[in-house]
């Protein structure tokens, strides 16, 4: 199967734009070294060069603006036998600096072919951070100033262990891009293009003055470094997958058994409100990582101020047995308030249907409401639990006492998916949750919910 599935006329790119031979050439180098669609991963983010993903018949991945480079490195971590080739622009290299300086730093075996153009082609033609001096572009009509970015000392002195820099239009352009996609450790092309809609037009440029101009700007082409070897980085990515695949071996025969698919009714709609410190997301989202777990779909979005440590904190859950198209909160089934915090950022406490289960911290006080009111006291929990584990106590109390789940069902669940750090913190909450009955309290270890009025 070819790797590129569109000839340069087919490609939805300006007639006569350079995306097109970089394509042609990357996919003919993929095939002379031999490799099938299932061993390449192509990442791109925003820009001309980024709807090349429909081009390539390999994994692709497409993703946000400049973080490109960061996607193909955690792809590249956990697949270590992928050749994982970023197409990024000149724009993209210039809002991913930081990405672009520690990815080379960092030598994991990624592959990073700049289309550098010299503007932001897709939004207008304005001028991008390798906008040469005297560049004419919608933003510098007199002519750029700044000196360019140097992508490739960048990479150079934060260790790189190929770069080369060259004309999209050289003859040996495809070369090029086959020895660094043979190249271990972090590779870079410079490929120096010709943006056909804006920057040829305003400045007159052609493939015999990308040579003059690469000369005036002391920006060489050609191979600027070439480590053989294979780089830390790369070692580490595959000790690493290596390692995991033998634990896994190991502990399979430790884990317990698998639980049945969580059985769920529906699409439910959790929200929790509470203050900074009470571990409100941190709650919500082990709920989700145990329904994900098993089989479900989950979306969690939070509200927090900038402070982060003082203030509101509110985190919203979906469930939902069918993928989840629209993530917002319409009618909420569950509404946990654990603080004043909490319920003043809150809205639509007064409109809330009977059907949601509304549980409150017992010393808050509530607007009217329709909803099915539920009472606890947050400090006698935090009494009996870790005082951090008191949300995901009460959390857990509400879907049961709701009748989304059963206590077994969830705990079962619960043991299977919960992992790391708190793991067995996160556990014991699950725990307490399970046995906190209704509508009386005070007659369980842990205090529980108790049924009551809006408390006016």
């Amino acid at each position: 199967m070819p790797m590129v599935t569109a000839s340069r006329n087919d490609m939805g790119f300006c007639p006569g734009c350079s995306h097109g031979i970089v394509l042609e050439q990357l996919g003919a180098a993929l095939e002379r070294m031999g490799l099938e669609p299932h061993q390449v991963c192509i990442v791109s983010d925003i820009g001309c060069i980024g709807i090349a993903d429909r081009y390539f018949s390999c994994h692709t991945f497409h993703g946000l603006h400049g973080r490109s480079l960061t996607y193909a490195e955690g792809i590249k971590r956990v697949r270590p036998d992928l050749t994982v080739i970023v197409l990024i622009g000149d724009g993209g290299c210039g809002i991913g600096t930081a990405h672009l300086v520690h990815a080379a730093r960092r030598g994991v075996g990624i592959k990073v072919l700049v289309c550098n153009n010299f503007n932001f082609g897709m939004t207008g033609g304005q001028h991008s951070p390798t906008t040469p001096p005297r560049g004419c572009t919608t933003t510098t009509p007199d002519g750029a100033v700044d000196r360019p970015f140097d992508v490739c000392q960048t990479v150079l002195v934060n260790g790189a262990s190929h770069v080369a820099r060259c004309s999209a239009h050289d003859r040996a352009c495809g070369e090029v891009i086959e020895a660094a996609l043979r190249a271990s450790g972090f590779a870079l092309v410079d490929l120096w293009e010709l943006c056909v809609a804006y920057y040829v037009p305003a400045n007159k440029l052609s493939p015999p003055a990308l040579l003059e101009m690469s000369e005036r700007l002391g920006l060489p082409f050609g191979v600027l470094r070439s480590m053989p070897g294979t780089t830390e980085g790369e070692r580490h990515a595959s000790r690493r997958a290596a390692s995991t695949h033998e634990d896994d071996a190991e502990a399979a025969s430790e884990r317990p058994a698998p639980c049945q698919a969580l059985p769920w009714r529906g699409r439910t709609e959790i929200c929790v409100a509470g203050s900074a410190g009470q571990r409100v997301r941190s709650a919500v989202g082990v709920i989700g990582e145990i329904v994900v777990g098993r089989g479900l779909y989950a979306a969690q979005q939070d509200d927090f101020p900038i402070t982060v440590r003082k203030g509101h904190s509110i985190s919203n859950l979906i469930v939902s047995e069918a993928p989840i198209r629209y993530n917002g909160m319409d009618h909420p089934d569950v509404v946990v308030v654990l603080s004043a915090d909490g319920l003043q950022r809150l809205s639509g406490v007064t409109d809330l249907k009977p059907t949601c289960l509304l549980a409150a911290e017992s010393s808050l006080a509530l607007p009217p409401t329709s909803a099915d009111v539920r009472r606890f006291d947050l400090r006698a929990i935090g009494k009996t639990v870790d005082k951090a584990s008191a949300a995901l106590v009460i959390v857990t109390a509400a879907l049961i006492e709701g009748g989304w789940i059963e206590p077994d069902t969830l705990l079962a669940a619960a043991k299977v998916c919960l992992s790391g750090r708190y793991a067995q913190e996160n556990l014991r909450a699950i725990e307490a949750g399970c046995r906190a009955q209704l509508p009386i309290a005070g007659t369980s270890p842990v205090p529980s919910l108790t049924k009551g009025g809006n408390n006016l």
